[in-house]
C-alpha cells in the first residue's frame, strides 16, 4: 500500500484509513496509472499520418 499523506495529529483521518483503507492514496495511484496509460496510448507519431491533403 502507498504511504498516507495525512497531516500529523489528524486522528479522524487516521481512524478512517484504519477502517476503510487509504482511499485517497489508492485514488492517487489509480489516477497516475490512468494518466500514464493515456499518455502511452495517445503518443502516436503524427508524421506517420501523412499530409492533410490525404484527407477530405
Amino acid at each position: 500500500m502507498f504511504p498516507r499523506h495525512s497531516p500529523p495529529g489528524s486522528p479522524i483521518y487516521d481512524q478512517l484509513v484504519e477502517e476503510h483503507g487509504d482511499v485517497l492514496g489508492e485514488a492517487r495511484r489509480l489516477a497516475d496509472l490512468t494518466h500514464r496509460e493515456a499518455e502511452r496510448l495517445l503518443a502516436w507519431d503524427v508524421s506517420a499520418l501523412g499530409t492533410s491533403d490525404d484527407h477530405p
